[in-house]
């Protein structure tokens, strides 16, 4: 019992290791210069060990217990006289008696707890409760820095695209501008305005109404359906007369964007006043589109 207390005050003392760590019997064996199996007989009764060995022994626990503010538990003199003893009662020594009421006390101070020992480990077990209380807060720490991370990434994209949608509205709004002051300054240079019914269109009006219902359908094709009716709505409302409107509309059904027709079909009717509505139904009747015409004047009526 005095050779398994004094190999269990053993410590690896190997650099790459952190903490403290009980040698293996393998290990120990070679830090006491003997083999394995030699060990296991001393620590199991099975032999008992030169004095040369628990020489060894004690001092290396000695140091060991040293360095972890350990106490070694018994003195090498009761060391060697439980050697002595032990030979005694091995060689059937008259004073075994004797021997054996030495043994039952020191075997008695070995299991005797040490205060000192109790509170070294209270005190380590203590700081590894910390220590892994301190780990899991961190885990979780990290774990939330990188949900942070992750939300602040998708913010960043979110205000990306609004800024790219809000560029892209103030440039269709300031070509609408520029296409509405270019056109009042053609309208201020003609020298007699246009009769609602004037049938006879310039060229410049069919491209222009052309040119407009390609940018709605430029619009369109990539994905900004609203933009495009923003823009048709503008137009034909703000710049284009009844007959160049109905052209719109017909022109909008040639290049079969018919969602973007009946889109535009309902809010002109809705908004416009009843002349001109009634205008762009007869421009479309005449034009050969009477279900249009009777679409306009359905979504006028409400």
């Amino acid at each position: 019992m005095a050779l398994r207390a004094l190999c269990r005050l053993l410590r690896s003392d190997d650099p790459r290791e952190t903490g403290e760590r009980f040698l293996k019997q393998t290990e120990a064996a070679k830090r006491l210069d003997c083999t394995a199996d030699e060990l296991s007989r001393y620590l199991n009764d099975a032999r008992i060990p030169p004095q040369g060995f628990l020489e060894c022994l004690y001092k290396e626990a000695c140091a060991d217990a040293a360095a972890s503010g350990q106490d070694v538990g018994i003195s090498l003199e009761a060391l060697l006289g439980l050697h002595i003893s032990a030979l005694g009662e091995q060689r059937g020594c008259e004073h075994c008696l004797e021997m054996g009421g030495r043994i039952d006390s020191l075997i008695q101070q070995l299991n005797a707890p040490c205060p000192a020992c109790a509170a070294h480990q209270r005190q380590q077990e203590g700081r590894r409760q910390q220590r892994k209380r301190l780990a899991t807060r961190l885990r979780s720490a990290r774990r939330e820095e990188a949900r942070l991370r992750t939300v602040v990434a998708d913010l960043k994209v979110t205000v990306a695209d609004l800024k790219t949608a809000l560029a892209e509205k103030a440039a269709t709004e300031a070509g609408l501008r520029e296409r509405l002051a270019a056109a009042e300054g053609t309208r201020a240079q003609l020298p007699v305005p246009r009769q609602p019914r004037d049938r006879q269109l310039s060229t410049r009006d069919v491209s222009a109404a052309r040119q407009l219902v390609a940018q709605a359908e430029e619009l369109d094709s990539s994905g900004r359906e609203d933009l495009a009716l923003t823009l048709l709505r503008q137009s034909t409302t703000e710049l284009l007369t009844p007959a160049e409107t109905a052209l719109v509309l017909a022109e909008l059904r040639h290049r079969e964007r018919d969602r973007l027709a009946d889109d535009l079909i309902h809010v002109y009717g809705r908004d416009q006043e009843n002349q001109d509505v009634m205008a762009v139904a007869l421009e479309l009747h005449e034009e050969g589109v009477p279900d249009d015409a009777g679409a306009i004047l359905r979504a006028a009526l409400g």
